[in-house]
């Protein structure tokens, strides 16, 4: 059951605010993201990887994230503080599917600039659902 709640709340949005942190600093930004449900706690998102995020990253691959709900704070959420982002084995042509499928004119995307993306994967060990003020639930991955 937990997880339909996790998907319903991650179908709902195709953005994350990712928080790394380098030197003890942090730095959010907002990245598309996708996932597939045969592999449960991961999520994917494309850098380009000259990007600074991917340098913060490798120097240190804990972060944090949440969804960014569509339509305001009634919109189930999904919240992080217990994950790791790392660059996936799996290439841009492998997932783009997922990327094209979840994100409107990824395609797009991936033409124009797709030979400078790699694609990250982020492990999530435990997540928050916040299905609304009254129900809140905790995920964990094994």
């Amino acid at each position: 059951m937990n997880m339909k709640i996790l998907y319903d709340a991650l179908d709902k949005t195709n953005a994350i605010a990712l928080a790394t942190s380098a030197d003890n600093i942090p730095n959010v930004r907002v990245v598309n993201f996708c996932y597939d449900k045969n592999r449960s706690g991961i999520l994917y998102f494309a850098s380009d990887r000259e990007n600074q995020k991917v340098k913060e990253l490798g120097d240190n691959p804990h972060i944090a994230f949440t969804t960014i709900p569509v339509g305001g704070a009634s919109v189930p959420h999904v919240r992080s503080n217990r994950a790791i982002a790392r660059k996936s084995h799996k290439t841009l042509s492998e997932v783009q599917e997922l990327f094209i499928s979840k994100i409107p004119g990824y395609d797009e995307t991936i033409t124009a600039i797709g030979e400078c993306l790699d694609v990250f994967e982020i492990q999530i060990n435990e997540a928050t659902v916040i299905v609304d003020f009254d129900t809140v639930h905790t995920i964990r991955f094994e």
